[in-house]
């Protein structure tokens, strides 16, 4: 009877414990989630108001704002793929 109770309080606790390891991967995945999807759009949103002021100041409408649109883009993917690559580190 006491070999039963004493399994039972190891299942319990090895449950407890696995419980909280779960929460914390759950965490860091919704962090890692996070930190790609605002790297993306913040490169992006840099990139256009860069293009924009550029625009602006030299009267040529769509031009820098294309450029560095496309140039934005590239920098949010490059900054993505780094960020996976130091994942694995």
């Amino acid at each position: 009877m006491a070999e039963r109770n004493n399994i039972e309080q190891k299942i319990k606790s090895f449950k407890q414990k696995n419980k909280i390891k779960n929460n914390e991967v759950k965490k860091n995945s919704f962090g890692f989630a996070y930190k790609i999807s605002v790297d993306l759009i913040a490169s992006v949103v840099v990139g256009c108001l860069i293009g924009l002021g550029l625009d602006s100041i030299f009267n040529s409408k769509p031009v820098f704002f294309l450029i560095f649109l496309f140039l934005g883009i590239a920098a949010g993917f490059w900054n993505m793929y780094r960020t996976i690559l130091n994942l694995d580190k």
